[in-house]
């Protein structure tokens, strides 16, 4: 394998300052990656809205710490969206958009994270994992039975011995400086895997598209991927990401696997090395386990939004329309080499075009801008401020608002004059002051606080137009009403 060169190396650090981690050369980069670590720090995916308001309140802190932001929450929003930093994504059905972290922005947010950490690289505890992992692959990848057997024997033998030398009573637990070495990378391991659910969800993205793009550009009626489609093969949850991920996800939902988790996490809080844990580690460490079980369920309904959308794009065969479309693309493009054949770039056209100037001119010919030619010549009038009439504030409301109050007032009324009154005798004796809006209230009313008895009664009221209303109801019937219905 031959090694790149520096320049090679340079050109390709270049493209990532300039793309995916453009982050890092913004001007706001403290804000930036303080906002999004804090808001995305437990979650994956806020609704826009809520995140708008989050930002808001996070600006007014940082403004008060001495920081200038002079833009809304709402500006700044929209653009570290489109920065690249944030994704947004429409909400399935009827809800309301989101966004989540793009998966740069994951890792700048992450790597500034650890960046501040004073932690060591070179731990007895990292080598251990490192050595720990490789054996167990080479033990579970050995193609020989006979080999496997034997490394089993010898384990189990090992553990014989070790059962026995705790037994004769020599046994000491792990120091307390190495537990909590093992205990500090434990949590850097886990504090990874949250931020990962971008990734994935980045590339199961990624594949739909792919997997859209092949099928537009199939050349015959069916094949490849179309074909697969076509077969019932669900493409998304069979492809790599997706059986990787799927793997993970059923791991996640064992309940044997989360009851060792949360007796682990328990038996370690109780030790005395973790006397000392920051809060917010054991915190991270409680809500672990459902913190990836949140992020996981995300992840598992855009897979399955992929692989239905992807099944509905082919059935529909709305593929067919993007077909077309492609193809009509790719003959404007041929077209337009050809022409390009024949008409070079530096051939005449015949035809001038008038190039856009500027108009020279000396700066005494300039005209000095006078405030005082926007001035007003009418006196500024002021107004008497009008003393506040509650009837009429309260004729307002009644245009918009249902009159519960007096809805109240008058079911109590007719019960106390003639006990299991029906709506229709409350209409009878207290005509309907709002038209349809009192019928309404009436209604409500009647099914939170009234029975329905057999038969149908009509129930009679007069429009905002002034005419006559009947409708067929069924019989609510008051037996009984709350005491504050009475009272004025």
């Amino acid at each position: 394998m031959v090694e790149p060169g520096v320049a090679a190396r340079a050109v390709t650090v270049r493209r990532a300052v300039d793309g995916p981690f453009r982050l890092l050369r913004a001007d706001l980069l403290p804000v930036v990656v303080a906002v999004l670590g804090h808001r995305f720090g437990s979650t994956r995916v806020i609704g826009y809205a809520e995140f708008v308001e989050q930002v808001a309140q996070d600006l007014d802190e940082l403004r008060d710490a001495g920081f200038a932001l002079p833009r809304t929450a709402q500006e700044y929003a929209t653009d570290w969206v489109a920065s690249g930093y944030l994704v947004r994504r429409p909400g399935a059905a009827a809800r309301e958009e989101t966004v989540e972290l793009s998966r740069s922005a994951a890792d700048v947010v992450r790597f500034v994270g650890s960046a501040q950490e004073s932690r060591s690289a070179v731990t007895s505890s990292r080598l251990s994992n490192v050595t720990g992992l490789l054996d167990a692959l080479a033990r579970e990848s050995d193609p020989d039975a006979t080999t496997r057997v034997q490394g089993l024997r010898e384990e189990r033998d090992r553990i014989d011995r070790e059962i026995a030398r705790i037994e004769a009573g020599d046994y000491e637990p792990l120091d307390d400086l190495i537990a909590r070495e093992r205990l500090t990378e434990i949590l850097r391991l886990a504090g990874e895997v949250p931020g990962d659910f971008a990734k994935v969800a980045d590339d199961l993205e990624s594949l739909n598209g792919s997997l859209r793009e092949q099928i537009i550009n199939n050349d015959g009626s069916r094949g490849g991927v179309l074909e697969d489609v076509f077969s019932g093969v669900d493409l998304i949850e069979t492809s790599e990401a997706g059986r990787t991920f799927n793997a993970f996800h059923e791991l996640l939902l064992d309940s044997v696997l989360a009851d060792r988790f949360d007796a682990s996490v328990e038996a370690l809080l109780d030790r005395r090395f973790t006397g000392t844990l920051p809060a917010a580690e054991v915190v991270f460490l409680r809500r672990y386990l459902t913190v990836l079980q949140r992020e996981s369920h995300q992840v598992r309904r855009s897979l399955t939004d992929f692989s239905r959308s992807l099944r509905r794009f082919v059935e529909t065969q709305e593929y067919r329309e993007h077909k077309r479309l492609a193809e009509a693309l790719s003959r404007a493009d041929q077209a337009a080499l050809a022409a390009l054949k024949r008409h070079p770039p530096t051939a005449p056209l015949g035809r001038d075009l008038d190039l856009t100037s500027t108009r020279i001119s000396s700066v005494g010919a300039w005209a000095l801008h006078n405030p005082a030619d926007l001035r007003t010549a009418d006196k500024v009038v002021a107004n008497e401020v009008p003393e506040l009439d509650l009837e009429a504030l309260r004729l307002l409301v009644r245009l918009t608002e249902i009159d519960f109050p007096e809805l109240e007032r008058q079911i109590a009324e007719t019960v106390t004059a003639a006990p299991g009154a029906t709506v229709g005798d409350v209409l009878a004796a207290h005509p309907a002051s709002q038209g349809l809006a009192s019928i309404v209230g009436l209604l409500v009313l009647a099914e939170n606080h009234a029975t329905v008895a057999t038969g149908r009664e009509e129930w009679v009221w007069t429009s905002s137009q002034g005419s006559r209303r009947t409708v067929s109801a069924p019989r609510y019937v008051f037996t009984d009403v709350p005491t504050q219905w009475s009272q004025p």
